[in-house]
């Protein structure tokens, strides 16, 4: 339940898809990047950690709706249903990455409010999360659909720009006459030119000042209306990017062991082994025995399984694979580095998090670290190569629709080699710390540390004088 304890505040998220927190703030230094730049004078600018995993997709529902994104349903960019309960599905399965993309709104958990739904009237341009928006979904619709995939599935990225930049401008005429209370407008270009170019490379700044531009522009538009001083504006992205010189054909090498695999795009694979869902493409998910309903856990499928993952894990684009023993506690493994377990658990004192390092540590942590709340389970990890690893790893295994197993790709690697429209030179989705970092710039003195993008939702809250009972995974950093 929500009351709005104030009608004039409003809040304009922008995403920076794929933008690193380091290029941002290199673009601003630089003077490229004014608007932001004034941004961060007012208020703070800093690094903070998105969610696992860091793809295009999940990692808008922590910002979005101040939850982890296996908690709402939302596994993956690409995720195998076992319960068969999601209605358009081929072969049971979702790729965020195609048409699919249409279904997230309804994929989300209905019970969790998104701050669309929560400060209205609202509009959401180019967000893979709209529901709630009073105002319309600009650059989602089937026209705008059928502007952008040629230029999406042909890899034509200016021709992806320039439709972008029309829904870009759909947006700023709306908001401009709408003013309101809470509106998110996505630029996805840095992202596809990543992929392309590299994650520093000109065409990615070049981007960049598509984000400054839409920003001045929204401030000017609302400078005309009489509204400029009512009006914040705060900045996020989805995942971080890394460079990727060697691209594993896990699929190729699945069925090299003799397992029949489903797996995007080839959905027509009857009586599947396993399914593979990649995202990013640097993190897959593998669910064994698609043919059943409900979920197992690991001791279950040990017998027949641990050979094959034991060859796995030792491929050098396997940096970290995660096994659910149950459903509060998750193995890790690493081929050099053994395996430690992640336990969570309730108590008086809310959820804990403890990491047990009996038989090597893969997370390089120093060793076991009992107890742990989630801000000190953030900051254990958060300038290791993992951050956020011990809270990420155990909410996102323990989801309904997430694998079996969970791979995360080693430093320079992807776990896709096949069917990308373009080849990839940099690449996300894993848990590393390149790609788990996603920058922050917010307009307002904040009173703590920023430390996920689960914050935003509550600090977002709290500025606008919304009021509500939801228990969120971040907290507010405004109090």
């Amino acid at each position: 339940m929500t009351h709005d304890t104030t009608v004039t505040t409003r809040l304009l998220l922008v995403v920076a898809d794929g933008v690193r927190a380091d290029m941002l703030e290199e673009e601003m230094d630089a003077g490229r990047a004014p608007a932001m730049a004034a941004l961060r004078a007012r208020g703070r600018s800093q690094p903070i950690s998105t969610s696992f995993p860091s793809v295009t997709g999940p990692a808008y529902v922590p910002f979005l709706m101040g939850k982890h994104p296996g908690r709402v349903g939302l596994p993956g960019l690409r995720w195998f249903d076992r319960a068969r309960s999601i209605k358009w599905a081929p072969s049971q399965s979702r790729s965020y990455a195609g048409i699919d993309i249409w279904h997230v709104d309804s994929d989300i958990a209905p019970q969790v409010p998104t701050l669309l739904e929560y400060a209205q009237p609202s509009i959401a341009a180019m967000s893979m999360i709209g529901r709630g928006a009073t105002h319309g979904r600009i650059g989602r619709g089937v026209a705008w659909m059928a502007r952008a995939a040629p230029s999406h599935f042909r890899g034509d990225l200016l021709g992806w720009r320039a439709v972008e930049r029309q829904a870009t401008a759909a947006f700023l005429a709306k908001f401009g006459a709408v003013r309101p209370r809470f509106s998110v407008l996505a630029i996805t270009s840095p992202d596809k030119f990543a992929h392309k170019f590299g994650c520093r490379s000109t065409e990615v700044r070049t981007a960049i000042r598509d984000v400054d531009d839409a920003i001045a522009q929204a401030q000017t538009l609302a400078a005309r209306g009489g509204w400029l001083d009512s009006l914040h504006v705060w900045v996020t992205g989805d995942h971080g990017h890394a460079p990727v010189h060697e691209h594993f054909d896990l699929h190729g090498w699945l069925e090299g062991e003799g397992l029949r695999v489903l797996a995007h795009p080839r959905l027509n694979v009857t009586s599947p082994d396993v399914v593979l869902m990649v995202g990013g493409n640097a993190m897959a998910h593998l669910y064994l025995a698609p043919a059943e309903r409900t979920r197992r856990w690991w001791h279950t499928h040990a017998a027949s399984w641990d050979r094959t993952l034991d060859r796995l894990v030792a491929h050098p684009s396997v940096d970290l694979m995660a096994v659910s023993l149950s459903d509060s506690v998750v193995q890790l493994r690493h081929t050099e580095r053994g395996t430690a377990e992640v336990h969570r658990h309730v108590g008086a004192g809310g959820t804990r998090w403890s990491y047990l390092a009996e038989h090597g540590d893969p997370l390089q942590l120093g060793g076991t670290l009992r107890d742990l709340d989630a801000c000190t389970a953030w900051e254990a990890t958060s300038a290791t190569p993992y951050p956020d690893a011990l809270v990420q790893l155990s909410w996102l295994a323990a989801a309904a629709r997430a694998g079996d197993v969970i791979l995360s790709a080693s430093d320079g690697w992807d776990l896709r080699a096949r069917f990308e429209p373009v080849t990839h030179v940099s690449t996300h989705g894993a848990l590393l710390r390149d790609q788990m970092t996603v920058p922050l710039i917010v307009d307002v003195p904040t009173q703590r540390m920023p430390q996920r993008t689960t914050d935003i939702v509550p600090s977002a809250l709290q500025l606008l004088g919304v009021a509500t009972d939801t228990v969120f995974d971040g907290r507010s950093f405004l109090r």
